[in-house]
């Protein structure tokens, strides 16, 4: 036989508690792991910058020593005869190991390893030590986010590029027309723009046109 429980007033104000009771517990909850998941982003954020200026740190001061040496050497060169004098292939070469540690440690800090080639690295330097450029020049391609450079025609010409537009590829460009130019390692999206285009007229102005006399009038005494 069953009977019937029947819940008054006070029960169905403890059976309200209990549940605002659970909700607020979860939301509590929640709220603990929301916080757990900002300071552990917080602090791998901040050691992945405390590394990479540490590897900056160490990369400029490998280069700034490997640029001395290289001053050095053009200065013991001068005296050399022209057929024993190193040509900047070669002191790119000599060079590169005494910076290459710090230079791919940075690169694999910051997550550029596979933008800049050792190939590459060393034909950048040897630009670099022709025109007599300076250390920080060097860098520059390496601390500066931006497009990356690489030499070597074979590299350009082997890369395959996918063109990716809602428009016809055959019809003529017009303002406003976007496209994407894709390829494995980037993408480029590119918005064409009308080049301005002024038109000026000449006209001829009488010069007697904007002329003017200034008469003063004597004042009468009183």
């Amino acid at each position: 036989m069953c009977v019937p429980l029947w819940l008054g007033p006070g029960g169905n104000n403890a059976a309200a508690g209990i549940a605002q009771s659970q909700s607020r517990a979860m939301i509590a909850a929640a709220a603990r792991r929301r916080d757990s998941s900002h300071n552990e982003l917080y602090y791998e954020e901040a050691e992945h910058e405390r590394r990479v200026r540490k590897r900056r740190a160490r990369l400029v001061v490998a280069v700034e020593e490997a640029f001395t040496h290289i001053r050095r050497m053009q200065e013991e060169e001068q005296n050399k005869s022209p057929g024993d004098v190193m040509d900047p292939r070669e002191a790119a070469q000599a060079i590169f190991p005494s910076m290459a540690r710090a230079l791919q440690k940075y690169l694999r800090t910051t997550r550029q390893q596979h933008l800049h080639s050792m190939e590459s690295i060393q034909q950048h330097l040897a630009v670099c030590i022709t025109n007599n450029m300076t250390p920080k020049a060097f860098l520059e391609s390496y601390l500066i986010p931006g497009p990356t450079l690489q030499y070597g025609q074979d590299r350009w010409l082997a890369r395959q590029w996918t063109l990716i537009s809602e428009a016809s590829v055959t019809s003529g460009l017009k303002e406003g027309t976007i496209f994407l130019l894709k390829c494995i390692e980037f993408s480029l999206v590119v918005t064409t723009k009308k080049i301005p285009y002024i038109q000026l007229a000449e006209e001829f102005i009488d010069p007697k046109s904007h002329k003017f006399v200034f008469r003063l009038q004597s004042e009468t005494s009183v």
